[in-house]
C-alpha cells in the first residue's frame, strides 16, 4: 500500500513509515515530482523501499496515483521538504539518494536557493550507509559543476565511473530534455567511510 503524509498531518514522515530501518535497502528520490522515475524504476527492485518526496501536493497526489495503480507496494511518497527529511534522518539508513534535475534557479542571485550545497550534502552523507549511492543530474551544466565540486571536496564521498539508472530518462524533464536533444548531465558518487 502506497501511503503519504501531509506537512502539517505528522510530525515526520519518519513517525509513519518504518523504512528506515537495518536490513531494510531504502532509496530516496528528492524531488520525485509526478513520479515518473519511481514507477519506473520500481518494479526491478521489488525488495526496496522507495521513498519519493516532494514540497507540492498536486505532484505528489500524481505520484501516488501513479504507484497505486501500477501496484508498486514498495514505492512510499511524502509531501515533505528535503532539508526536513535529512534533518531526521536516522544515521546510515539509505541505500541511494536520487537527485534529479532540481531548480536550477539559474539566475546569479537566486544560486543561493539551490537544494545542493554543502549543508545538505553532509546531511546526505550522513544518512548513507557505506557503499551507498548519490546521483545527481541536471540538464543546467552550472549546477553539475556546482554539484559534482562539492562532492569532490567532500572526504567521505567519491566520484565512480558507475552510471545513473536508465529509468531517469522517464522523468518529466528527462523525456523532455533527450527528446529534445538537450544535454544531461549526471554523475555518481560512493559514501566511502
Amino acid at each position: 500500500m502506497t501511503r503519504h503524509a501531509h506537512p502539517d498531518s505528522a510530525p515526520s514522515p519518519l513517525a509513519v513509515l518504518p523504512a528506515f530501518s537495518p536490513g531494510v535497502p531504502c532509496e530516496v528520490e528528492i524531488g520525485c515530482g509526478n513520479g515518473h522515475f519511481l514507477c519506473a524504476y520500481a518494479p526491478g527492485r521489488p525488495g526496496t523501499r522507495l521513498i519519493g518526496i516532494d514540497v507540492k501536493a498536486k505532484r505528489c497526489r500524481k505520484a501516488r496515483e501513479k504507484a497505486e495503480k501500477r501496484g508498486l507496494s514498495n514505492v512510499a511518497i511524502f509531501q515533505v521538504a528535503a532539508e526536513r527529511l535529512l534533518a531526521d534522518l536516522p544515521p546510515s539508513s539509505v541505500d541511494a539518494f536520487h537527485i534529479y534535475f532540481p531548480d536550477p534557479w539559474p539566475k546569479s542571485r537566486h544560486r543561493k536557493r539551490r537544494f545542493f550545497t554543502l549543508e545538505t550534502l553532509r546531511q546526505m552523507h550522513a544518512g548513507l550507509r557505506t557503499g551507498g549511492r548519490l546521483y545527481f543530474g541536471t540538464d543546467f551544466f552550472d549546477y553539475y559543476i556546482q554539484a559534482k565540486v562539492l562532492v569532490a571536496l567532500h572526504e567521505g564521498l567519491r566520484l565512480t565511473e558507475e552510471p545513473a539508472p536508465p529509468e531517469v530518462l522517464t522523468s518529466l524533464y528527462g523525456q523532455r530534455f533527450s527528446g529534445a536533444s538537450k544535454p544531461i548531465h549526471i554523475f555518481t558518487a560512493e559514501r566511502i567511510d
